[in-house]
């Protein structure tokens, strides 16, 4: 499983890619840059559903959000599924954070692991 000094990346026999943000970190847009590299790396030049497990670390700044929401994601993802603190304000917190960033790609929040694996699995097909 390849990591970052901040995430563990790995592409699922399924065909998903999962990417979980290390408990308690802080990033920074150095760390995104290294994460999504990762991660498009572990595609094998293949488009994929993405599931990001970002439950347990801490919140993003906006330079930070704004890069994992970009260009890269919509050229080498199919769909993003995050999986957020299971609490009323993670959620709701993560829902702030998608009508600001309005990725361009399906995107969906979670607060298990697999209820976003069960939601990314018709993207396989496409």
């Amino acid at each position: 499983m390849p990591r970052t000094p901040t995430a563990e990346i790995a592409l699922r026999e399924d065909g998903i890619v999962l990417t979980r943000i290390a408990v308690g970190v802080q990033q920074s847009l150095a760390d995104a840059r290294l994460n999504l590299a990762a991660t498009v790396e572990a595609c094998g030049q293949k488009k994929r559903p993405l599931l990001v497990d970002i439950s347990r670390c801490e919140p993003l700044e906006p330079e930070v959000r704004h890069y994992y929401t970009g260009k890269i994601l919509v050229d080498s993802f199919l769909a993003l599924a995050l999986v957020v603190e299971a609490t009323p304000f993670g959620l709701m917190m993560g829902n702030i954070y998608l009508r600001v960033a309005r990725p361009g790609v399906p995107t969906r929040l979670f607060p298990t692991e697999a209820g976003a694996l069960a939601w990314l699995r018709p993207f396989l097909g496409e």
